[in-house]
Parts: C-alpha cells; structure tokens; sequence
C-alpha cells in the first residue's frame, strides 16, 4: 500500500476521527475552565489545537494531491 493509500485509510478511521476531535474536546475544556490569569494554559491549549489542525491539513493535502493533478491536466 502507498503513502497516499495508507493516510487515507487512516483518515476514514472512525476512532481515529473520534480520538482527534476528543483531543480538541480536551484542549477547549481547558480554555474554558482555566482562570482568567491563566493565559499560559489558554495558549498551551490554543498551539495545540492549531497542531492538531495543521497536521490534519497536511494529512488531508496528502490524499489530495492526486485530486489536484488531475484538475491541473484538464486545465490545460
């Protein structure tokens, strides 16, 4: 199996996808219940929802890189 086929198949995993959005879940409960002096954990919190976002951007790139190739030829 390829890189491309192997990320995808991951990326259509329910628990997979159910584990990610329970890492945001987590990152957001500590947003909301830090104090209001607490600006540390709130940006803890906040780099790693933007890293899990930024990985599953660059996941999702990945398995669309053939999508993009293939609209490229029809342009031209």
């Amino acid at each position: 199996m390829d890189k491309q086929a192997e990320i995808k198949s991951v990326l259509n995993t329910q628990s997979f996808i159910n584990e990610i959005q329970e890492m945001i879940k987590e990152c957001y409960a500590d947003i909301e219940n830090s104090n209001p002096e607490d600006v540390a954990t709130r940006e803890r919190a906040y780099q790693r929802i933007k890293a899990i976002d930024s990985m599953m951007t660059r996941l999702q790139s990945v398995v669309d890189s053939d999508k993009i190739k293939d609209k490229s030829w029809t342009i031209l």
